[in-house]
Parts: structure tokens; sequence; C-alpha cells
């Protein structure tokens, strides 16, 4: 990537060319910009992605981030962002706020949101014990 590109740049040089370019071209295969934002929505979790890609897009100004939102991946991109932290929607150009796909971003994102906290809370509930069922009850003190 060129400097021409500042957010595709620091996503390549954060999570390595090969993997930022497989993952970018999968993004860019979508045939429009909602389609990208959709599929990057039902990618599975993916922390460490994800925030490296906010990571990218809170590094670039409000002119490096309209400019490469020409692109269709590059929406997909901000999805996977805003699912590490919503605000970065916050840093998008005036122009953009108002844009149809940033509401579908921010409802993804919350239902993602919400998702890994249902799934934390049941982890977090699940007794080891009861998922096997040989823990005899021990009397309390």
């Amino acid at each position: 990537m060129t400097a021409t590109y500042p957010i595709q740049a620091e996503f390549e040089a954060a999570l390595g060319t090969e993997r930022a370019d497989r993952l970018l071209t999968q993004l860019d295969n979508y045939t429009n910009q909602p389609n990208a934002v959709k599929g990057a929505a039902k990618r599975p979790s993916d922390p460490e992605v994800e925030g490296i890609a906010h990571a990218a897009f809170a590094a670039a100004t409000p002119e490096e981030i309209d400019f490469e939102l020409d692109s269709i991946g590059m929406w997909g991109l901000l999805m996977l962002a805003a699912r590490a932290d919503v605000s970065i929607l916050d840093s998008l150009p005036a122009s953009r706020v108002d844009n149809p796909k940033v509401s579908s971003i921010r409802r993804a994102a919350a239902k993602y949101q919400k998702g890994l906290a249902d799934t934390s809370a049941k982890t977090s509930v699940v007794d080891p014990a009861d998922e096997t069922g040989s823990a005899s009850e021990s009397p309390r003190s």
C-alpha cells in the first residue's frame, strides 16, 4: 500500500501484509458497500482484527477516512472497527454521518456487543461441576 491509502497501510502494517490483503480482498469482493457491511457483520469474532481496524481508522484524518470510504471493502473494515469500539463512527466526516450504512453499522455493532455479553454471561454463570455432573455437594462452612 502507498501513503495514498493510510488506513489500509496502517491496517496492513499492524496485521501483516498477507493476512490484511486477504481480508481486504474478501471485503472488496462484495457487490456493493451495503453488502460489505452486512458481510463483515456476519464474520466470526476476531478481536485482534477488530482492534487493528479500529486503530487504523482512529489514526486517520476525517479527510483520509472520507477518501477511503469510496471503496466497497473499507465499509466492511469500518464495520469491523466498530465492533471494537462503536465510537469510531463519531470520527467520520460530516458528509458520511447520515449515511444509512452508518446506521446499519451501529445496529450491527450493538448486536455484536450484546452477543458477546450474552456469551460471557452464560459462561461465567455455568459451574464447571454442573457441566460434568460428577461433582457432589460439599457442606458449607
